[in-house]
């Protein structure tokens, strides 16, 4: 559930680390108390780029976070900036070790470079596969068969649910008011698995007015876009092409920005 954009990072930097141990080491001559000066500053930097790549993405998101204050403290939303966080963790990492050749650095951080492109490189490869509209074949609450491909042509969300779900439940209502807010998206609600009784149920309980619910007992989308985990979000553009995915529970600023992004792609 943990956003590849934190993932691949921290498993360069830890690549990064196990490749410069003893050669850098050795070719630099640094002693062990700069190693070890070095490394507590890498835990430090870790944890600095991750609070300052949270306030940053909650400062650029201020006035959606601002209506919902609480969801500032809902780290699983995955609300970071990524460039912020690195941008700090680096100059703490560049501060704290002075007394370090600049060449050392500047190679440890060439390598950290180069292993993020290549992991990045690597995501994309592999999400290619996924970046086609699911042609997949549904049904409706009535049991109607749906070919969710009649959607494409205008900016579509697609959440993957079910009741069972409490990341789904806590999130169901921040969906619901973006369906009525963004009135140029559409809005399907996939259900994994369940019949659409408990789905009905679900819905009058909840006081919930989803436009589009479409039931999924076999999981197709699922297994057409990768997305496995629950809930799971999926946003293509008008021309049916996958911009953007989160897993996970989502929250108002997470999504608005996302939604925000989905639109201007679709121009």
């Amino acid at each position: 559930m943990l956003p590849w954009g934190l993932i691949i990072p921290l498993c360069s930097l830890m690549l990064t680390l196990l490749l410069t141990t003893h050669p850098f080491k050795q070719k630099f001559q640094v002693t062990a108390e700069q190693w070890n000066l070095f490394k507590d500053s890498i835990w430090t930097a870790i944890l600095l780029g991750l609070v300052f790549a949270r306030i940053g993405f909650v400062l650029l998101n201020f006035s959606a976070y601002l209506e919902h204050p609480i969801e500032i403290l809902k780290f699983q939303d995955k609300g970071f900036n990524l460039y912020i966080g690195l941008i700090v963790g680096s100059l703490w990492i560049i501060l704290k070790n002075k007394a370090l050749k600049k060449v050392f650095l500047i190679l440890i951080f060439g390598l950290f470079i180069v292993l993020n492109s290549i992991g990045f490189r690597t995501l994309h490869h592999i999400q290619q596969q996924y970046q086609q509209f699911p042609k997949v074949e549904l049904l409706d609450l009535q049991h109607n068969s749906v070919k969710l491909q009649q959607f494409a042509g205008k900016p579509l969300v697609i959440n993957l649910w079910a009741s069972w779900c409490p990341p789904c439940h806590r999130e169901m209502p921040v969906l619901n008011q973006a369906q009525i807010q963004y009135k140029n998206v559409q809005f399907i609600f996939i259900n994994q698995g369940e019949d659409s009784e408990t789905i009905q149920r679900y819905l009058q309980k909840n006081q919930l007015q989803l436009q589009y619910v479409l039931l999924d007992p076999q999981g197709l989308t699922a297994q057409s876009t990768g997305m496995y985990g629950m809930p799971s979000t999926l946003f293509f553009d008008a021309q049916g092409k996958l911009i953007e995915t989160h897993m996970g529970e989502i929250s108002h600023a997470v999504l608005a920005q996302k939604i925000q992004k989905l639109v201007s792609k679709s121009k």
